[in-house]
């Protein structure tokens, strides 16, 4: 209260609802918090108290790390993704806050914290923020696809989806599929029915491949170019993340 610590504290955190005035905001600095929460009241926009607590953080030149706190009672999976997303996605994007807390609060579900931990890198990796797994690009489908894009997907990223730093691309057909994954290390396309093309950056590397075993081929590529590793055990990512 009034930049100053309770008795007996030495550090602490703050969290902030997006209601504070300009003054109360100034006395973080004198406060120097481990770190701050930005957790806003329902009744104000979260983007735009954000941004304002953002702009006084920046000309007080306070430097403590921010953390996005997000509550909700919602127990679908898709569904918290979609509003977590929609309510911090463009200020982690726009460099706005060094992370993403997902607190689930009342409902008779749990999701449990290993979905709201994944839920959370994943938030982030869409950021650019952290790299936790694979990245993935996709064509939206049409129909000139030639395999079944969504089942492919899913094969692909079941196989190669634990490689940080890493950039698949699914493409369904050699008409738009190059110019769409040319950011891509790696691409997967489809060129005449049940066959597919392999491409390492924008060079195919591997040609007419038999659908069946195009994803073991891929694997094999991606380790050709020094850029695979093997699978951690769930003890092991928990100890990374």
């Amino acid at each position: 209260k009034n930049g100053e610590l309770p008795a007996g504290a030495i550090r602490l955190a703050v969290e902030l609802d997006g209601d504070e005035e300009e003054d109360a905001l100034k006395q973080l600095k004198s406060l120097d918090p481990a770190m701050i929460f930005i957790c806003t009241k329902p009744s104000v926009s979260t983007l735009h108290a954000s941004r304002r607590i953002f702009e006084t953080l920046k000309s007080e030149d306070i430097q403590t790390s921010v953390i996005h706190h997000f509550k909700t009672s919602d127990t679908d999976s898709s569904e918290i993704a979609l509003q977590v997303g929609t309510k911090v996605g463009s200020l982690l994007t726009d460099g706005l806050g060094d992370g993403i807390m997902i607190e689930q609060v009342g409902g008779d579900e749990q999701l449990g914290v290993d979905f709201l931990r994944r839920t959370s890198f994943s938030l982030l990796q869409g950021c650019r923020m952290r790299s936790t797994k694979t990245e993935f690009v996709s064509c939206p489908s049409c129909g000139r696809t030639l395999f079944d894009l969504q089942e492919t997907t899913a094969k692909i990223t079941e196989a190669t989806g634990h490689l940080p730093g890493v950039t698949v691309a699914v493409m369904g057909c050699i008409v738009n599929g190059p110019g769409e994954m040319a950011d891509a290390d790696f691409g997967y396309v489809g060129t005449i029915p049940g066959k597919i093309d392999l491409y390492y950056g924008k060079e195919v590397v591997r040609k007419n491949i038999v659908e069946e075993s195009a994803v073991d081929e891929l694997v094999e590529l991606i380790k050709e170019y020094g850029l695979w590793k093997e699978k951690e055990t769930e003890e092991e990512e928990n100890l990374v993340a």
